[in-house]
């Protein structure tokens, strides 16, 4: 991170990104969390890396889960969180193989593919314990494209994880390359 001014403009973006994870904000799976993660290791080149989406993901998700979730009936806490955690740290450190001069192109897909591996991961998992899939080929493609009755369709989640996860990602790149515009515009005007 060059300057507090830019520090504070990706916290702030990363905490907005954050409440706009409240169920039914935004369509099933179109998520800012990929972005958040990913871009945390790009920019940060610190232990704010993993703790500042750690902590953000780990507040929103209890709040969303005593006053949303539980309400329901759901379920809060699982292991499935902690492989979601998991699964989101690997994205910081492809971040941190990133570097904030990578070309946004670049970091851009890098948000469509976490986006698209969060989603192939959590399928198969879903796929493999979930008694409502057969444990089969056809099962296994049913977990990837229609899902199970009653709910959407899961190539939805994935249509919306890879569109979420480059939209969240250039928004975040935009927002950092505009912040460094002014620190060279300064420069001019230096004595030398």
């Amino acid at each position: 991170m060059k300057t507090q001014r830019q520090l504070w403009m990706l916290t702030g973006l990363m905490a907005l990104f954050t409440a706009l994870r409240w169920p039914e904000l935004l369509p099933w799976n179109f998520s800012p969390v990929y972005a958040i993660f990913l871009c945390a290791g790009v920019f940060f080149k610190d232990r704010r890396m993993w703790l500042m989406p750690v902590g953000l993901m780990l507040v929103s998700d209890l709040v969303i889960n005593a006053l949303y979730y539980e309400p329901r009936g759901y379920s809060v806490f699982g292991g499935y969180l902690l492989l979601n955690y998991a699964l989101l740290l690997v994205l910081v450190g492809l971040g941190r193989k990133l570097t904030a001069r990578a070309q946004p192109a670049t970091l851009i897909a890098s948000g469509m593919l976490g986006g698209i591996a969060f989603f192939a991961v959590t399928n198969a998992v879903s796929w493999s314990t979930d008694p409502g899939y057969p444990k089969t080929l056809t099962g296994l493609m049913q977990a990837f494209t229609v899902g199970k009755p009653g709910f959407p369709p899961t190539w939805l989640f994935f249509r919306n994880s890879a569109v979420s996860g480059a939209l969240f990602t250039g928004v975040i790149v935009l927002v950092m390359r505009i912040a460094q515009r002014p620190a060279k515009d300064e420069r001019k005007f230096e004595l030398t």
